[in-house]
């Protein structure tokens, strides 16, 4: 079932990295264009494969996930061997729960070999300290996309959706999604920019909060499609955006005295963005860099 707000340790050695990645929307829009999705994530695995201490998923990697108990969503096979191989060959993979895919059972854990969380995550990593999760319905607002979210995610619902045959599950499940990004993308694009900003600053709330509780160095989250990293300020509704993408950690300042740093990983529909940390350097990497505070 995965694990919910958890803490994770990890030492990196010499010449490795961590990686972050999210919103690949496998399935989406059609088979021709997840294929060309697929296709590039798993070329992108083999070309830092051996430079990879561990790799985040931070959620909707599917479009649509659903575990029946002898039933899976079919295809995707190029990049779950992918994942095979990595954690076959000693390198863990940590994948949580999105919007799309929150409804994992077992699968992940026995088949491929991935830990697999519902929530955020506290991560350690020397001396930085990191809060990643998918960083959907966080803060004050969203209030009806939060009940949403508990509806979807409670256990009767599981229960009832499981009782649906495979087939008018997935085709409802699938029209919905297809319906969702329809209106995305319909939107103008200034009002698509303007609502992301919106849902940028909410979740900015919730960081703010969160460093009232004590220092982090990194918060890393998904889920808006829109990749960014800017330094926080704690008190003020406002962040400075990073042009250069990068930011390195004040090894030589007591923690409660460093800055602390918002990073979005994007999306792979658009962006094809990506995070590493390599125990000093946090960047952001991929097509283009968006500024949406």
């Amino acid at each position: 079932m995965g694990r919910n707000n958890t803490f994770l340790e990890l030492e990196l050695q010499a010449g490795k990295k961590i990686f972050f990645l999210s919103d690949f929307h496998l399935g989406a829009p059609d088979n021709a264009e997840s294929r060309q999705r697929e296709t590039a994530v798993t070329a992108w695995i083999d070309a830092h494969k051996d430079e990879m201490a561990a790799l985040f998923l931070l959620g909707d990697i599917f479009d649509y996930w659903f575990e029946y108990r002898h039933v899976v969503p079919k295809g995707f096979v190029r990049f779950l061997a992918k994942i095979a191989e990595l954690t076959d060959n000693g390198i863990p993979v940590h994948f949580f729960g999105g919007n799309h895919d929150t409804w994992n059972n077992t699968y992940f854990q026995q088949e491929l070999g991935m830990h697999v969380y519902r929530g955020n995550m506290e991560l350690q990593v020397g001396d930085a300290r990191f809060l990643i999760g998918h960083g959907d319905g966080l803060g004050a607002h969203e209030k009806g996309y939060k009940l949403m979210k508990a509806v979807f995610e409670a256990k009767a619902s599981r229960i009832l959706y499981a009782a649906l045959h495979p087939y008018w599950g997935c085709l409802m499940a699938r029209a919905m999604s297809r319906q969702s990004r329809h209106i995305g993308i319909a939107a103008d694009e200034n009002r698509h920019i303007e609502r992301e900003r919106w849902k940028n600053r909410n979740l900015l709330q919730f960081m703010q909060e969160r460093l009232q509780q004590g220092h982090i160095d990194f918060f890393v989250f998904a889920h808006r499609h829109w990749p960014v990293l800017a330094e926080l300020d704690p008190t003020k509704p406002e962040v400075k955006v990073l042009d250069d993408c990068r930011t390195s950690l004040a090894h030589e300042s007591p923690a409660d005295e460093r800055p602390s740093f918002y990073l979005n990983t994007g999306d792979w529909i658009r962006y094809r963005t990506f995070a590493s940390y390599d125990g000093k350097t946090l960047k952001l990497e991929g097509k283009q860099i968006q500024d949406t505070f």
